[in-house]
Formats: structure tokens, C-alpha cells, sequence
């Protein structure tokens, strides 16, 4: 298959972001089908590019045909201006898609929603079928967030989002819950499928050396704490401000022994440090960015992780990569949203819940389990476990590569 995969937010393991995309991408060419990447330069622009346009760059990465429009994102943005980075990243993509050759199949990724119009246009001029995945239920999930709040622009992206799902040959979805909220717009169940997230175990399952990880300790000076990390973005969604409250409660109730490690960047980054500042928090660290291929080490110094999300309905669909992460590297998981993540912790007892609204529940259950490191180790081998059983990045590769090549068999 020639397969033309459309991802505004690409990223190899140099950046650090998801790598899904790249990882799915690679098996897809080492099955001998030829991919074009068409993304936008974001998270690949500190590679040398094979080729440059005036409109985007070509790379060649472990196979993959990367064509990268030149566009700018941070989620340091004000929403206005991510707003128009899409829209641009959109305009620019109908037009370099059209340019390129004609592929077999068009795979899209959101979000945001906006990747499916390429999709749909390049779908009805070029006459090829065209898969989406939902990462995230857009536009329901900004629209709970607070971010849109435009009944006319509401009324426009339901509009689209029902069409885009009507125009998709077959769908993908991430969670159990994003597959619920494709059906429940009408759509045939027959045509979505459920494909999670996947842990990668080979990345994360390779043997770290202890001098590394003696580096990393004295780095952060953790000698002798109890190492709780959080890994990837700080946008509003995260939530936060819950793990600073509760390294708050932690400090009132005496703790010296409990460390939070936050890693990556986002807009509420300033605004948490700021927290961290007014209180005299020592028991907080901020590495800033992470590449992907250094988070195992970072890993195997915590004792256990954590994935926060703010408490709104529908986020607890999410599917998180750090969640998978943590799995694929044998660490127990705490969640604190009430949907799938914390029915697979409670189901495979591989970690715990807590409330979103009440910080000092996670502050007593760290507390708690800091003395229970046998406990906890177990738990982090039915994680890996899991992950090599359920989650493991080749096994979901191989359902992605079936959808496409279904879909084109009924063409």
C-alpha cells in the first residue's frame, strides 16, 4: 500500500511528544508499505531536512517520507493563535497533499478535528478511502474544557465532526469511551474500532544502567526519597495544580520524603512554578522538556507514576501515552480520572485512584504507600506484564495495518 498518514503533530523519539505515528509508521514500512508523513515542522525542524520548499521541508526518517509544513505551535499560545495555526496547518495541507502523488489510502490523526478536511478533500479529488483515528473527542473535549464557547462555532464543529465520521470509511478510536462517542453521533458500530495506545516495551524495557541512574539522583538529589513522576504536557487539561496542592498537604503534614517530578512544558508551567514559589515548595522538580528516548531512565529512578487530568467528564476517555509509558517501564500507576485508565489500574491491580477534587487524598495515600515498596514492585511487573499482553506497540501496529488493508479491499 501507498498510504498517506496525516499527523499535525509528528514527532521520531529526538522529539518530546507521542510517538505513535512514528512507531506505527515504521512497522507499516517494514511490512514493505511505502508512507508519506504529512505533518507540520513542529517537533522535527532540529533535523536536516533531504529536501526544502518554500512551504515545508522533506525528511527521510528510519524509512518514512516526512513532509513537513513549515508552521508554528507552542501551547505557551493564547488560544486565538493556535486557533490560526490550525486553520493555517490546514490550508497548507489541502494544498501540499493535493500536490503530492496519489496514494492507496488516506490515514488521519487528530487532533485537532481540523486534519480531516486534507483527509476529506484529498479523499474526494484523488478518489481513495480514507480512515480517521480519534485521539480525542473533538469538539465535545475542548468545549468541556471551557475553551470554545461559541454556541454558533459549537453548532459548525459538531456539524463537521458528524461529517467527517460519515465520510470515513472505518474509524479508529483510542478508548472505549472515544468509541462510544462516535457511535452515539450515529455512526455504525461496525465501522469503529477500538485501538489503544500502545506501551513500548522494547523502549522501555531495556535494562538501565545504575551508574545512569546514580547520575540522575545525585542530579535531582533523591537519595533516599520516595520519586513520583508525571511525564508529558502541562496544558489546562492536566490539571495540575492538583499534584502541587497535594505536595502542599505534604509539606503541612511534616513528609520530607515524598518527591514530585514533573516533566515537559505547557501553558500552565509558569503558573505552577508560581505555586511552587509562593509556598516554598522544595519537594517539587521541573525538568522542562524531555526527549522520549531519555524518559526510561528518568523512569527507573521513580518509585511509582502518576497521570493527572482535570476532573471533567470527558476526559475520562483519555488515553494517555504516559499511562502506557509507565506500564511498558514496570511502574505502578496512580489516576485520578474516573474513566477507563482507572478500570484497567483497579482491574490488573496495578496501581491506585484518587479523587480530582481532593488533593489531600493523594497526599495520604503516597503517605501511605511510601513504606510499601514490596507492594509496589509487584505491582509494577503485573503492569509490565499487562503492557507485553495487551498494550505492546507491534500487536496494535498490526490491527492499524488490518484496518487499512479491510477497508481497501472494499473499496
Amino acid at each position: 500500500m501507498k498510504i498517506l498518514y496525516i499527523h499535525q503533530y509528528f514527532s521520531a523519539r529526538n522529539g518530546t511528544t507521542g510517538t505513535r505515528s512514528y512507531e506505527f509508521s515504521k512497522y507499516l514500512v517494514k511490512q514493505g508499505h511505502a508512507v508519506t508523513m504529512l505533518t507540520s515542522n513542529v517537533f522535527v525542524k532540529s533535523l536536516r531536512p533531504e529536501k526544502t520548499h518554500m512551504l515545508y521541508d522533506e525528511y527521510e526518517i528510519d524509512g518514512i517520507r516526512v513532509v513537513a509544513i513549515k508552521n508554528d505551535y507552542s501551547n505557551y499560545m493564547s488560544y486565538f493563535k493556535r486557533i490560526l495555526s490550525f486553520l493555517k496547518f490546514m490550508v497548507l495541507a489541502i494544498y501540499v497533499g493535493l500536490k503530492l502523488e496519489k496514494h492507496d489510502i488516506v490515514y488521519a490523526t487528530s487532533t485537532p478535528l481540523t486534519v480531516a478536511l486534507p483527509a476529506l478533500i484529498i479523499k474526494k479529488i484523488k478518489k481513495v478511502p480514507f480512515v480517521f483515528e480519534v485521539r480525542d473527542l473533538w469538539p465535545e473535549a475542548p468545549i468541556q474544557i471551557g475553551a470554545i464557547k461559541s454556541p454558533f462555532l459549537i453548532k459548525i464543529l459538531r456539524a463537521f465532526e458528524k461529517k467527517t465520521y460519515q465520510e470515513a470509511s472505518h474509524i479508529v478510536a483510542l478508548s472505549p469511551g472515544m468509541k462510544e462517542g462516535v457511535i452515539s453521533t450515529g455512526i455504525n458500530p461496525n465501522t469503529v474500532k477500538m485501538i489503544p495506545n500502545c506501551s513500548d516495551i522494547d523502549l522501555f524495557g531495556k535494562e538501565i544502567n545504575e551508574q545512569d541512574k546514580q547520575v540522575l539522583i545525585n542530579k535531582y538529589q533523591l537519595h533516599g526519597k520516595f520519586v513520583v513522576i508525571h511525564g508529558g504536557s502541562m496544558g489546562v487539561a492536566n490539571g495540575l495544580d492538583y499534584i502541587i496542592k497535594a505536595a502542599i498537604e505534604l509539606k503541612k503534614l511534616g513528609d520530607r520524603d515524598v518527591i514530585f517530578i514533573l516533566t515537559g512544558d505547557g501553558k500552565t508551567k509558569p503558573y505552577l512554578e508560581q505555586m511552587c514559589k509562593e509556598n516554598n515548595l522544595d519537594n517539587v522538580i521541573f525538568t522542562g522538556a524531555v526527549p522520549r528516548q531519555e524518559m526510561p531512565n528518568l523512569l527507573a529512578i521513580s518509585d511509582i507514576t502518576i497521570t493527572s487530568f482535570k476532573n471533567i467528564p470527558i476526559l475520562a476517555t483519555n488515553s494517555p501515552n504516559k499511562f502506557f509509558d509507565s506500564l511498558a517501564a514496570s511502574k505502578p500507576v496512580i489516576v485520578n480520572s474516573n474513566g477507563w485508565t482507572r478500570k484497567i489500574v483497579e482491574d490488573y491491580n496495578i496501581g491506585y485512584y484518587v479523587d480530582p477534587d481532593h488533593p489531600i487524598q493523594l497526599a495520604q495515600l503516597l503517605l501511605e504507600i511510601k513504606e510499601k515498596r514490596d507492594v509496589l514492585e509487584e505491582m509494577g511487573k503485573r503492569a509490565r506484564k499487562l503492557a507485553e499482553e495487551k498494550f505492546e506497540r507491534i500487536k496494535l501496529a498490526k490491527q492499524v495495518e488490518q484496518v487499512l488493508i479491510d477497508t481497501l479491499n472494499k473499496k
